[in-house]
């Protein structure tokens, strides 16, 4: 990568990162960091940024240029130079929006949303957006509305992430509607709730024309035992030593 191309790359990673991460779907983690899949998913769907790998990050180190972060195992992070993110408990709008993959809907609508893997959920002010976050882990995502404001005033704390998210660790189902789920997708959740795991069948004592092997009847066995016994009281010569001294003794 040239120099010119790395200081727009740099450039661009420094507004997505420190500026706006809400604008583009994403929201980093108190400590300031996030996956570097995730921030990379959302790079690649802006024009013109479609080409940057996990590579190009590394390279703007190596290039001697002074990136605000620093990449560890699978995470990047903010420098400790760079303000970490702060999330502040706001009143929410009266509906948010949130695209989740088809499969999980039927567990959503039952049992609500939960955080997993990442501190909150990403809940969107606009539909466009929320679709675009979910398109990132299903093609064809379902888009839920959140009933945000009547959540708010039973309890759930929702947390401001710049001008087009917010976050929250948990919405129960009661505050969530969205479409009716394809029939299908709803047998097959049933099904998949219904099978149980295979019995494991007990073996019986001894199956029809089986046998169990006897150790204590086979002769070569109880050969092996006579030997070893033969061993431990020494040479035949050395056994009729002593019966020879026994009976003098007895005398």
């Amino acid at each position: 990568m040239d120099k010119k191309k790395a200081k727009r790359l740099l450039k661009f990673l420094s507004y997505v990162l420190c500026h706006s991460p809400d604008e583009f779907g994403i929201f980093l983690d108190g400590d300031g960091s996030i996956s570097i899949k995730e921030l990379l998913w959302a790079v690649k769907e802006e024009d013109g940024w479609s080409y940057v790998r996990e590579s190009h990050l590394k390279d703007l180190i190596l290039l001697g240029f002074d990136p605000p972060y620093r990449l560890e195992g699978k995470k990047i992070v903010l420098n400790d130079s760079i303000k970490k993110p702060y999330y502040p408990v706001e009143q929410p709008p009266r509906t948010l929006f949130y695209a989740a993959r088809l499969k999980a809907c039927y567990h959503i609508y039952n049992h609500g949303l939960k955080a997993a893997g990442r501190p909150f959920l990403p809940l969107c002010r606009t539909k466009e957006l929320a679709l675009r976050i979910g398109k990132r882990r299903d093609k064809s995502p379902l888009l839920l509305e959140i009933n945000a404001e009547e959540a708010f005033l039973e309890g759930i704390i929702f947390r401001a992430h710049g001008e087009n998210m917010f976050l929250a660790e948990e919405i129960p189902s009661r505050f969530i509607s969205g479409p009716p789920l394809p029939e299908r997708e709803v047998k097959k959740t049933k099904e998949k709730k219904l099978k149980k795991p295979k019995e494991i069948e007990a073996v019986p004592e001894a199956l029809p024309g089986s046998f169990f092997l006897d150790l204590e009847r086979d002769p070569d066995v109880a050969r092996k035992k006579e030997r070893d016994r033969k061993r431990r009281k020494g040479p035949a010569w050395k056994r009729e030593a002593r019966k020879i001294r026994k009976k003098k003794r007895g005398l």
